[in-house]
C-alpha cells in the first residue's frame, strides 16, 4: 500500500467520524446531577461547568431538547423538570422564559431557564 493510499484512507476515515460526531442527535443542553445533588452543564465537547442562576438553552428549529440525567440517589427537581434517582429524561420546550425552585442548585434557590 503507497504512501499516498495511506493518507486517502486516514482522511475518510476522520471524515467519516467527523460528519458521524456532527450529524448525531443530542440534546440542545445536557445537565447532569452528580452524587451528592451537585448539578452541571455539560458542553458538546464534555466539560462540565457548575449549574448557573440562568440556563441560556440554543439551538435549531422551532423547539429545543433539555437531558437532565440524574446520577444522585434522590429525586431531584430542577424548576420545571423533575428526575427519578437514577434516571435520565428528555424534555422538549418552547421558546420563552420559565423558572421555579431547584434541588440541585448550590444555593438551593430559583433556577431559571431561557429558551432562544
Amino acid at each position: 500500500m503507497t504512501l499516498q493510499r495511506v493518507a486517502t484512507l486516514v482522511a475518510i476515515i476522520f471524515g467519516t467520524a467527523a460528519v458521524a460526531w456532527w450529524s448525531w442527535p443530542r440534546p440542545d443542553t445536557l445537565i447532569r446531577v452528580q452524587r451528592g445533588g451537585v448539578a452541571v452543564v455539560t458542553d458538546a465537547f464534555g466539560r462540565d461547568t457548575p449549574l448557573p442562576d440562568t440556563v441560556f438553552v440554543g439551538g435549531r428549529g422551532p423547539k429545543r431538547k433539555i437531558r437532565v440525567v440524574n446520577e444522585d440517589t434522590v429525586q431531584h427537581r430542577l424548576a420545571m423538570f423533575t428526575v427519578p434517582a437514577g434516571q435520565q429524561t428528555d424534555y422538549t420546550v418552547p421558546p420563552g422564559t420559565f423558572g421555579g425552585v431547584c434541588s440541585a442548585h448550590p444555593t438551593k434557590t430559583q433556577l431559571t431557564f431561557v429558551i432562544q
